[in-house]
């Protein structure tokens, strides 16, 4: 209830109240409130890796056969929730250093982990300075592996995970814009969604490097055609010391340790625009890539034989999807696939210390058809997603080898009212 509270002293100071200099200076900012109250019904055939009590689906889970045959993750799972209703403000302001200003802040229900469902958390926050040809935005919103002109419109809150990258950081963002190009450069950081590593999940890997995440992103517009080209450059510290020795013989030792995993990633995407056919397709490729929800990761491939320091070598993975649209008098009729695959790595890795995000899947593929219907500003939306994961064994460098299928059928029913 706090959290609600101070979301909505905050609206009223963008609003601005009626008291001293901030009366003189209300004509010069505006601010449009708005959002939506959307409500999701899910069922599924078994039980699953997702986030927020099953609402953000990834993959099915993997046999886990009892005494007598029978797999204990199959069963019907149902679940309703209202969790992704959101609010924003955009808000536009006067002209500073000779560029027009606006600003997004926005947030949902989802909250910021398990246990913070139905919890406020921050979507996007970040002011923008365009001079025309060029802006500079600060603050949080859409990491350019996500590329927010071409990414799937599903029903599951999982828009296409873990398919695709999806990431909200916090960063800073030059765009250069011509009629048919645009270029964007940014340095960036880790928000809701990290790097994981010895100690879980979490941003400090990242800050620990001293260094900010440098991406950038390229898109051309030829007519009805929309080509884009992104990536990024991360390094990360997944340990800053290391132990030699046991208390018990007294000799216990700790090593500062400085070694550090370097990884890429790069995106390539296509639109095209016929109206009322839409096609989209996206691909991504590269390494240490947990931090936005795919596949992968990252292990140790050696040990210092004096300090126990860990050297790591990145898991390479490949995501693809493709997304066929017709949208016509607010009908909607659409098919979303998608397929990804462990490349493993290229150094032989030591078992216990994998890091990464399903480490025994070596392939995942789906296959998601869905109808949606708006009516003003009501809409209705249906999807049927199967997803199948091919779990095995791990190698030694980190591939998986006989694998088996697992399949997982969800029913999504959508419903939004938008304000």
């Amino acid at each position: 209830m706090k959290k609600i509270n101070y979301l909505l002293l905050l609206m009223l100071f963008f609003v601005g109240i009626p008291t001293g200099k901030a009366q003189e200076k209300k004509q010069d900012i505006s601010v449009k409130f708005g959002g939506y109250v959307h409500s999701l019904f899910t069922y599924d055939t078994r039980q699953t890796v997702s986030a927020r009590e099953g609402f953000i689906l990834l993959y099915p889970k993997d046999e886990l056969i009892d005494g007598s045959g029978k797999d204990m993750n199959k069963g019907g799972v149902y679940n309703m929730a209202v969790i992704q209703s959101r609010v924003n403000a955009k808000i536009a302001g006067p002209e500073i250093l000779g560029a027009k200003t606006n600003g997004l802040l926005e947030a949902e229900f989802i909250g910021n982990a398990e246990s913070d469902v139905n919890g406020l958390r921050l979507r996007h926050a970040f002011v923008n300075l365009d001079w025309g040809k060029t802006s500079l935005l600060i603050g949080q919103t859409w990491s350019p592996l996500f590329d927010a002109e071409i990414f799937p419109t599903t029903v599951g809150a999982n828009a296409g995970l873990p398919f695709k990258a999806f990431a909200r950081n916090p960063q800073l963002r030059f765009t250069y814009k011509t009629e048919h190009w645009k270029l964007l450069a940014a340095i960036a950081s880790e928000r809701d969604y990290t790097s994981t590593g010895p100690d879980g999940a979490s941003n400090k890997y990242l800050r620990n490097s001293g260094l900010p995440i440098l991406q950038g992103l390229v898109h051309y517009y030829a007519g009805k055609h929309v080509f884009g080209l992104s990536g990024e450059f991360k390094n990360i510290k997944p340990s800053l010391t290391s132990t030699t020795g046991s208390l018990e013989d007294g000799n216990l030792t700790k090593w500062k340790n400085d070694e550090t995993l370097s990884s890429w990633a790069v995106v390539a995407s296509y639109k095209l625009n016929l109206k009322p056919i839409t096609f989209k397709t996206q691909a991504t490729y590269g390494t240490n890539l947990t931090d936005v929800l795919m596949l992968g990761g990252y292990a140790a491939k050696s040990l210092n034989p004096m300090t126990n320091e860990a050297s790591y070598t990145g898991i390479k993975v490949l995501g693809t999807w493709t997304d066929i649209s017709y949208l016509k008098n607010n009908f909607e009729l659409a098919l979303h696939a998608g397929y990804s695959k462990n490349m493993g790595a290229d150094d032989k890795v030591i078992p216990g210390m994998i890091y990464s995000r399903g480490k025994d899947i070596g392939e995942l593929y789906r296959i998601a058809p869905r109808v949606a219907k708006r009516f003003e500003n009501l809409k209705m939306e249906l999807e049927v997603e199967y997803t199948a994961a091919a779990y095995g064994d791990v190698t030694e460098k980190a591939e998986v080898e006989n694998t088996h299928w697992v399949g997982n059928t969800r029913i999504s029913v959508g419903l939004y009212y938008f304000f």
